[in-house]
């Protein structure tokens, strides 16, 4: 059976492939070059199968909203500004974050094989969505990868009430043999902004310790966080501190933009969204061979399983593990999209000329 609440409309489930041909088709009208658009709808629906629904195909509207007001560039010119060996800056010239991302790690990885290890700093990129996708394609290639981003205020310098920064996320993935990659994949906020604005979508309230309003008093409204308020830091000052760390490896670091200089993004797709990120490399047979640290990770990850349980708690897992299940399952079963998402699909698909395939029912 749908999926149906008093919220809205009923939730629809939809196969990976489709959603991946849909979103690639709509950005092919807009003017992303095929290419381009098969990467930026591959990262997107990544997210969605990996259960992070805040950053996946929720975000097309605004996306082609950005294109129409000139904050997104369908052909940037993304190119190497400083060449240093293993280090590398780049400019993103507004083009879409995913592909600057992309094109990040590629240089940051082979310049790991060539060096040891290889770092990329980007500025002008617009929204790199799934940090963890980057991560993990450094993996898959036998290192450990890193990447991080800034990005317009949303949280405020521990203590303080005037946003100053982004949830500065963070990602680290490293391979493994048998088991899965060890991901971790972060905001240093609660919550991603992202998550705010799709329960806003789907009409739902928010738990009160993921963000205030204007007063810095805690509110259970999506909506009076994104308008008026700001979010929380995860761990507190904590937080606040590993997201200052972030803001000086990117913003500060690319010469992009930064601090106070980064605007406030009130509505996804009117505002800009302009993000400065680092992508670091490590090539693991610089210290030992692959093979003998990915079965070391093996190990690691067995101890964890081993751990007893707390109350309540059916099974411990390591980072990244929970994503790794639920793309599995949204593999096999489809991905669930809320009715608000699904109709927003809808419009952006009447207007170029796409239709989804005739959705599965939640649960059927």
């Amino acid at each position: 059976m749908s999926d149906r609440s008093a919220a809205g409309p009923a939730t629809r489930v939809v196969a990976a492939d489709e959603l991946r041909r849909f979103v690639t088709a709509v950005l092919e009208h807009a003017y992303v070059l095929r290419p381009d658009a098969e990467f930026v709808a591959r990262v997107l629906v990544e997210a969605d199968l990996r259960g992070v629904d805040s950053h996946g195909v929720t975000r097309l509207p605004g996306y082609l909203e950005m294109i129409e007001r000139g904050l997104l560039r369908t052909q940037p010119d993304i190119r190497v500004v400083t060449d240093a060996g293993a280090c590398a800056l780049m400019d993103g010239d507004l083009g879409f974050g995913m592909l600057v991302a992309r094109d990040g790690m590629a240089q940051a990885i082979d310049r790991a094989k060539r060096h040891g290890l290889g770092m990329v700093v980007a500025r002008q990129a617009v929204h790199t969505g799934l940090v963890g996708y980057y991560t993990m394609t450094a993996a898959d290639q036998g290192c450990i990868g890193i990447a991080m981003n800034n990005g317009p205020t949303i949280v405020p310098a521990f203590g303080g009430v005037t946003p100053i920064y982004a949830t500065n996320p963070i990602s680290a993935a490293f391979p493994a043999h048998h088991e899965e990659p060890v991901v971790l994949d972060m905001a240093t906020s609660m919550v991603a902004a992202g998550k705010l604005r799709l329960a806003a979508k789907k009409g739902a309230r928010i738990p009160t310790d993921w963000g205030t309003d204007a007063n810095g008093k805690p509110t259970d409204d999506p909506v009076e966080v994104i308008s008026n308020g700001f979010l929380q830091w995860a761990g507190g000052h904590k937080g606040y501190g590993l997201a200052t760390v972030i803001e000086l490896m990117t913003g500060v670091l690319s010469g992009g933009t930064f601090g106070f200089d980064s605007p406030a993004l009130k509505h996804f797709g009117r505002d800009s969204l302009v993000q400065s990120a680092t992508f670091i490399a490590i090539d693991i047979e610089r210290f030992m061979p692959l093979e003998a640290y990915k079965s070391r990770v093996d190990r690691l990850v067995r101890d964890i399983h081993a751990s007893k349980p707390a109350a309540g708690v059916k099974r411990v897992y390591a980072p990244g593990e929970p994503e790794f299940e639920h793309r599995r399952e949204r593999m096999a079963r489809g991905i669930p999209l809320s009715g608000a998402v699904f109709e927003e699909l809808a419009v952006v698909g009447s207007r170029t000329g796409q239709r989804l395939s005739e959705p599965r029912p939640a649960g059927g």
